[in-house]
C-alpha cells in the first residue's frame, strides 16, 4: 500500500538526507551573508533576517563622468563574473572596446568559481591583493584603505565607506571607481552601461551606440519585456508560497514566451542592431538552462526549447564582447549557493548533478550541439527521475 511505500521511500533516502544536511551545515558559507554598512560601519545580514530593516535599500552612488575626466587608466570597473548585474558591465565594457583605456578588477573566488564568490559566501565582495586595484590604491588613497590593500583583505564596503563616510545600506556590485579621488564614481548597473558606450566613448576604440536616438522607443518597450524574465527568475528562486512560486512561473514565462515572438522577426530585441537590451537580456538568459530552471525551480521549459531565442543566443555568443564574459561553472554554484536548501536537500541535490553534467558537456552553452544536448539527457536521466520524486 501507499504507506508502505512511503515508509521504504523514507528509510533508502535518510541517510542521504542526513548526510547532506551535515554538509550543508558544515559548508563555510552557509553562517554567513551578505554585508550592509550602517553608519560606515560593516555588518552581516544573517539568514535570520536581522539586519534587513537596516538593508532594504542598496547604497546608491550615482555619480557621472564629465568630458575633461575622461582619463585613461584613472577608472576600474569593480565586477564579478556569478553577477548578472555584473556582466551587463562587462559585455558593453567589451563592445566599447575600453580593455586598455579601463581596467577590470574582479572579486575574488577560488576554482571552479574563480572569479565571483557571491558576497554571501565571502561577508562582501573581496578583492585580491594581487589585482590592479591594489596598485591603484597604495598610490593614490588613504591610509586606511592602504592598510587593507597591503594585508589582503580589501572588500568593496571599504571603498564604499571611503566614498562616504556615515553611508548606511547594503553593498552591491558592480561600481566604477575613481583611482585619482579614491571613491566609487556610481554602482547602478544601468547607470554604468551608458557611462561605459557614452560617457567614455572618447577612450573606446569603436564607437558603438547602444542606445540610438531612431530606436529609444522600441527599446524602452522592450526593456519592460526584458524585465519581465530578469526579475522573474529571481521570484521564482525566492517565492516563499506555491501560490508566488506559479505567478512568478507565469510571468517569467509570459516575458520569454513574448521575446520567441519577437525574435521571429528580427535579427536583435529591438530590431537589426545591438542595443541596451540585448545587453539587459543575455545574463539571464544564458544562465537559465543550468542554474534558474535547475536552483530556483523556474522549469517549465529550456532557453534551449525556444528556437528563435537559442538561434539569437547563438549570434550573441559569436561575439568576443558576450562570449568572454560567460562562465558556467561559476553561475551553478553562485546560484545554487543562493537557493533555498532547507526541506530541498536531496532535490537540489540532483538538480545540482543535471546542472554540472551541462555545464561539463558544454549542452548549455548556446549553439551547443544536438549531440551535446543528448549526452547530457541521457547521463543525467536518472537525477531527472529521481527529481520528479524529491521536489
Amino acid at each position: 500500500d501507499m504507506l508502505s511505500v512511503s515508509a521504504a521511500v523514507a528509510a533508502v533516502t535518510f541517510p542521504m538526507r542526513y548526510s547532506a544536511r551535515i554538509v550543508f551545515e558544515s559548508l563555510p558559507f552557509t553562517n554567513k551573508g551578505a554585508v550592509v554598512l550602517l553608519k560606515g560601519k560593516p555588518a552581516i545580514e544573517s539568514a535570520s533576517g536581522g539586519l534587513q530593516h537596516a538593508a532594504l535599500t542598496a547604497v546608491r552612488f550615482r555619480g557621472k563622468i564629465g568630458e575633461n575626466e575622461q582619463e585613461a587608466g584613472r577608472y576600474f570597473l569593480l565586477a564579478s563574473h556569478g553577477d548578472p548585474w555584473a556582466q551587463r558591465a562587462l559585455i558593453v565594457h567589451g563592445l566599447a572596446g575600453l580593455k586598455e583605456a579601463v581596467g577590470v578588477v574582479p572579486t575574488d573566488g577560488f576554482w571552479p568559481i574563480a572569479k565571483g564568490l557571491p558576497a554571501i559566501a565571502t561577508r562582501g565582495w573581496k578583492f585580491s591583493t594581487r589585482s590592479k586595484l591594489r596598485q591603484a590604491l597604495l598610490k593614490s588613497c588613504s591610509p586606511e584603505l592602504q592598510r587593507s590593500a597591503r594585508s589582503g583583505n580589501l572588500y568593496m564596503h571599504d571603498l564604499y565607506v571611503a566614498t562616504d563616510p556615515n553611508v548606511t545600506g547594503r553593498v552591491t556590485i558592480p561600481c566604477i571607481w575613481d583611482a585619482a579621488t579614491g571613491k566609487v564614481v556610481n554602482n547602478e548597473s544601468g547607470d554604468i552601461i551608458r557611462i561605459l558606450h557614452e560617457g567614455l566613448k572618447n577612450l573606446g576604440d569603436t564607437g558603438i551606440d547602444l542606445y540610438p536616438t531612431a530606436l529609444r522607443a522600441e527599446i524602452e518597450r522592450v526593456r519592460q519585456i526584458v524585465y519581465g524574465f530578469n526579475a522573474g527568475v529571481y521570484k521564482c528562486g525566492f517565492a516563499a508560497t506555491a501560490e508566488a512560486h506559479k505567478r512568478a512561473m507565469n510571468e517569467t514565462f509570459a516575458a520569454l514566451d513574448a521575446c520567441e515572438v519577437l525574435l521571429a522577426g528580427r535579427q536583435y530585441l529591438a530590431g537589426e542592431r545591438l542595443t541596451e537590451c540585448d545587453v539587459l537580456a543575455f545574463p539571464t538568459l544564458v544562465r537559465f538552462d543550468v542554474s534558474y530552471y535547475t536552483a530556483f525551480r523556474c522549469n517549465r521549459q529550456r532557453i534551449r526549447d525556444y528556437p528563435n531565442i537559442s538561434r539569437y543566443m547563438a549570434r550573441l555568443y559569436s561575439l568576443a564582447a558576450f562570449r568572454d564574459t560567460v562562465h558556467m561553472p561559476t553561475y551553478v554554484c553562485v546560484h545554487f549557493i543562493e537557493a533555498q536548501w532547507r526541506g530541498r536537500l536531496v532535490g537540489n541535490a540532483l538538480r545540482l548533478i543535471e546542472a554540472t553534467v551541462d555545464t561539463v558537456t558544454g549542452a548549455s552553452l548556446p549553439g551547443s550541439s544536438w549531440l551535446r544536448r543528448t549526452m547530457s539527457r541521457v547521463v543525467t536521466l536518472p537525477a531527472r527521475l529521481l527529481g520528479a520524486i524529491f521536489k
